[in-house]
């Protein structure tokens, strides 16, 4: 059988064709999560803008009552005064079906009541989606309520008049006040048939903005899971084949010199690469950790206590996807950089509060109390990167496995060594797995770890605390809690 190799070419070709669907994914999610924002935030205001149409036909119906029986005036200015709520909702929307100036329809939703602030979006919607069949159904609704406005409007001005010639009877007034009564029966009607489809609507959109979600989410992160898989299947290979020519090609000195070469030429290509996806996949994962924290935010203000249960963990799991990847990228830097850079001082504190600020949010989804009690005064020179790589995974770890509990992170100094530990009081280790990661901690040499279905955080930091040439020694119960204790020298 012919062994199909994958040439240089090709590999880019699947780099460029993963960019190309990333890019793709992130566009689309911004687009539909923005416009989805606005047309959630539109309904909102219709329905609020149906509220003060109904309060004033309300009130007007019941003024114009008043004024029927009592002859006063006030009560027909206060009746013109409530009436033009519903009629300036009714000039607006016949505005927005003439196609007229923005600002002439303004003029109405001011008239009837609406918040400045939403006349755009209200605008927006009308003129974007008025085909849609749930805003065609409520604009018809709305047709038709305007339409039991104009009669109570000729039944007012009907009333003005007979009352300043002094034809009404008794009889007659009871008859007119039959008819008011019945219009606002039919305006209520329709108010709460055009209220029930914006919110039918508005539910069918949150729905669907929650499937197209998660579908882009899980394309974004097997997009970024392939492209890792294919930069670390890249070194890897790179890394077997300068150990084989090491191991066969000592007699030709000069070869392996232009191997090295070429092995440091791809390198630095590697590290361009990281530096391309620390800003090109990182960027849009915060903003749209930031735009799923608006939706989260914006379904307080339904009673969906469903849909607010959904978007908060879209948002959490967006969030911890972010935090996921910036840790990842920061892992693979430190492994083509490796240990050499000389850090300068800093306070411990500062660190971990840093990690702490940045779990704080997800903590809280799990009802976790995240606790600072380093000293003050407790500074250090081992490399930062590592050290927050490794304190990024175990807290991780922690608040996902504790819920409704206290992760606690504290040190102490002993004969020139940093002990750093992080202490929760979720479910635990279990015994096997607790034997498992104290044997994996004290293996010396990287090569002989071996990876078990508990997954690549607990390796990672064991790869990194053998840089730092420490130790890790995990405590636990199973059920009762966890400790992690990181022991490294303190500069």
């Amino acid at each position: 059988m012919t062994e199909i190799k994958n040439t240089p070419k090709s590999k880019n070709h699947n780099i460029i064709l993963l960019y190309i669907i990333l890019f793709f994914s992130c566009t689309s999610l911004i687009v539909i999560n923005y416009i989805t924002i606005r047309i959630l935030s539109a309904s909102r205001a219709y329905i609020n803008g149906e509220s003060h149409y109904s309060k004033g036909q309300n009130k007007a119906s019941r003024h114009l009552i008043t004024y029927l029986y009592t002859e006063n005036n006030k009560s027909w200015e206060s009746f013109n005064e409530e009436l033009r709520v519903p009629l300036g909702d009714q000039f607006a929307r016949i505005a927005l079906t003439q196609n007229l100036n923005d600002s002439i329809t303004k003029i109405g939703f001011r008239a009837g009541r609406n918040k400045e602030g939403d006349l755009d979006d209200l605008i927006w919607v009308f003129k974007n989606f008025n085909s849609v069949p749930f805003l065609k159904k409520a604009i018809a609704e709305w047709t038709n309520a305007d339409e039991s406005v104009n009669q109570l409007h000729e039944m007012g001005i009907e009333v003005h008049e007979k009352i300043k010639t002094q034809k009404l009877d008794l009889q007659t007034k009871h008859k007119l006040s039959s008819e008011i009564s019945l219009i606002c029966e039919r305006l209520g009607a329709a108010a709460d048939r055009f209220s029930n489809i914006v919110v039918d609507g508005t539910r069918e959109i949150k729905d669907n903005l929650i499937v197209i979600n998660i579908f882009f989410i899980l394309i974004i992160i097997s997009s970024v899971s392939i492209y890792y898989s294919i930069t670390l299947k890249k070194i890897i290979a790179s890394e077997k084949d300068i150990k084989n020519k090491k191991e066969q090609l000592h007699d030709i000195i000069k070869a392996l010199e232009k191997t090295k070469i070429e092995l440091s030429t791809e390198i630095v290509q590697h590290k361009k690469l990281i530096g391309t996806i620390s800003h090109d996949i990182k960027s849009p994962l915060k903003y749209l950790a930031m735009t799923n924290k608006y939706i989260y935010e914006e379904s307080k203000s339904y009673d969906d206590e469903k849909f607010k249960k959904i978007t908060k963990s879209v948002y959490s799991s967006t969030l911890q996807l972010f935090n996921f990847i910036d840790s990842l990228l920061t892992y693979s830097k430190i492994f083509f950089e490796g240990n050499s850079s000389e850090n300068s001082g800093y306070f411990l504190k500062e660190l971990v509060q840093t990690k702490c600020n940045l779990f704080h949010e997800i903590a809280e989804a799990s009802n976790n109390i995240l606790i600072n009690e380093i000293n003050n005064n407790v500074s250090t020179k081992i490399n930062k990167d590592i050290l927050s790589v490794i304190l990024h995974n175990i807290l991780d770890n922690a608040i996902k496995n504790t819920e409704d509990g206290v992760i606690k992170i504290y040190s102490h100094i002993k004969n020139k060594k940093l002990y750093l530990v992080v202490e929760d009081t979720g479910k635990g280790f279990k015994e096997e797995d607790l034997i498992y990661y104290n044997q994996l901690s004290n293996q010396q040499s990287t090569e002989k770890l071996m990876l078990r279905n508990s997954g690549i955080g607990i390796h990672m930091i064991v790869e990194l605390i053998h840089i730092l040439h420490g130790d890790l020694k995990f405590y636990s119960e199973d059920g009762k809690g966890s400790k992690i204790e990181i022991i490294t020298d303190l500069n």
